[in-house]
């Protein structure tokens, strides 16, 4: 097969963790200070960067926003030996507990019916590697995050698949909100749109992955966290997951 992206990357160029960021523009900003960093891919959603994270060998990609640009970038990754990987992205809160700027590390997500159908029944369950969810959640507990852990939701759309309502003039169709109640009383407490991707990849192709959210919004208060403190904290704590790993 001849891929069509990452196709700069040679066997051996990823780091001993790759991270997985949804916003092209979060790799610059979490490895701006990396040692002898290098870009490797720029295209379309795809910007995949190397580098020295206090001393050890890293690599980074951005992997667009949904289902399908995440399952060619993760797959390209283990095609090119990725050994762990780790998205650090962001989710809005189902629970009220939960407040924008805290942290969730998934052990776990609800996906939607039929996703990556092509690789795994719907019965197939989207599971993290559990010890890499208890390093990264512990890491993020002892540098100060509130951090929470358990059961989130993976869908394919942003709208109708988060029950959201389309603000479109003129359409009478209506989210059906009684779905969102429903997966709350089940112990949901977050909402996504990448990681039961990546949880159901590394189950299938043996690769350890987890992940660790920043809240960007309450879907309680409709609360959202500022632009700027977002970023920092998404800084800090793609950083605390590096240092947990390979300590």
């Amino acid at each position: 097969m001849t891929s069509e992206h990452l196709t700069h990357i040679q066997k051996g160029d990823l780091g001993e963790i790759t991270l997985i960021v949804g916003d092209p523009a979060r790799v610059d900003l979490i490895s701006e200070n990396w040692d002898k960093r290098r870009k490797l891919e720029d295209s379309r959603e795809f910007v995949l960067v190397v580098g020295e994270f206090e001393g050890h060998h890293v690599s980074i990609c951005s992997t667009g926003m949904g289902v399908g640009s995440t399952e060619i970038c993760v797959i390209e990754l283990l095609e090119n030996d990725a050994k762990m990987i780790v998205r650090c992205g962001g989710c809005g809160s189902w629970d009220e507990n939960i407040h924008p700027g805290d942290i969730i590390v998934n052990r776990a997500m609800v996906r939607t019916k039929g996703l990556l159908g092509e690789y795994v029944p719907d019965e197939y369950p989207a599971v993290a590697d559990p010890l890499l969810v208890d390093t990264i959640y512990h890491g993020a507990v002892a540098n100060g995050f509130k951090t929470y852990t358990g059961i989130g939701l993976t869908t394919e759309t942003y709208f109708f698949g988060q029950y959201r309502q389309p603000e479109i003039s003129g359409s009478n169709l209506k989210v059906d909100d009684t779905k969102m109640n429903y997966w709350r009383s089940r112990g949901v407490i977050n909402a996504e749109m990448e990681s039961a991707v990546l949880f159901l990849l590394g189950s299938v192709y043996g690769v350890p992955v987890a992940n660790c959210l920043v809240v960007h919004l309450s879907r309680d208060t409709y609360t959202w966290e500022e632009p700027a403190d977002y970023n920092r904290i998404h800084k800090a704590s793609a950083e605390t997951v590096l240092r947990s790993i390979l300590a």
